[in-house]
């Protein structure tokens, strides 16, 4: 049985990485070439090895919470300009006379699809590993609680690698379950963070407000309002007085849930507290 010169294209139909012209002049070609239907019946034994490679593994039930509290904590990075494709930069490759991509392209893209889908498939034995090694070595419990603290500690031991000076809480409702960490820099410059992990719902035009407490009166200070909407935290907009020496830190703190664009003088309605560490 002598070579064809479509067989890449056989292959690279199994893998769906053919552009729709190389599809339809393949499909056409099949009924007269035997080459190249045994190739693509040979691929598309590869695809389903490959899709019954890595188990099924359903996600842990607060992944999606955990994922959004890391985001949350995390800086978001300065957006970056789209670069110009330079003078010296490679043109693209000349298609043939049909306008297809030459030959080369065709296998370099095939090639591509193929690593990638590898590279897919050792990722994804790899989650399947760290899913059934890393509960153990982090000693996870199936109790909502101890989980929520060991995202906490996450949290605050993440914020503190990059600011050693970082000041932090664990909030909890009057249960005991952590329901947000605050991450307090210390500098006005750097404004305070509240990261939710499990807060009580504020309603459909509710905000949720950051109070200080512990400071000189005994009087706490709303500082921050979370808006549950977008998870952002923004400082509260204070009127500028005359200069004064810097207060001292807080030695604990407060959220509360208050109406929506409103933020009163004493929190209403708190629903979780916690002490600043030391």
């Amino acid at each position: 049985m002598s070579a064809c010169d479509l067989r890449d294209d056989a292959v690279g139909h199994a893998f769906s990485a053919l552009e729709p012209d190389e599809d339809r002049a393949l499909l056409a070609h099949l009924p007269h070439c035997a080459v190249c239907r045994r190739a693509l019946a040979e691929a598309r034994e590869v695809v389903a090895a490959l899709g019954a490679a890595v188990p099924a593994v359903d996600p842990p039930p607060d992944l999606g919470r955990r994922v959004l509290a890391a985001a949350r904590a995390e800086p978001g990075p300065p957006a970056r300009p789209v670069p110009h494709r330079s003078a010296s930069a490679p043109a693209p490759a000349t298609p043939d006379a049909d306008g297809t991509p030459a030959p080369s392209v065709r296998r370099r893209r095939l090639l591509t699809v193929v690593g990638g889908l590898a590279a897919a498939v050792v990722l994804g034995v790899g989650l399947v590993v760290a899913g059934a090694v890393l509960p153990t070595q982090e000693g996870r419990s199936d109790d909502p609680t101890a989980v929520l603290g060991q995202q906490a500690d996450r949290i605050v031991d993440d914020a503190r690698s990059r600011d050693p000076g970082l000041r932090s809480a664990v909030l909890r409702t009057q249960t005991g379950e952590p329901a947000a960490v605050v991450l307090d820099p210390g500098d006005v410059a750097a404004p305070i963070r509240m990261v939710p992990l499990a807060l009580p719902g504020a309603g459909p035009s509710g905000d949720y407000v950051l109070w200080a407490t512990g400071l000189p009166g005994n009087v706490p200070v709303a500082v921050a309002v979370l808006d549950p909407d977008d998870g952002l935290t923004r400082p509260v907009e204070t009127t500028p007085g005359p200069a004064s020496p810097p207060a001292p830190a807080p030695r604990g703190w407060a959220v509360s849930v208050e109406p929506g664009g409103s933020v009163p003088a004493r929190p209403s309605t708190v629903v979780a507290v916690g002490l600043a560490a030391t």
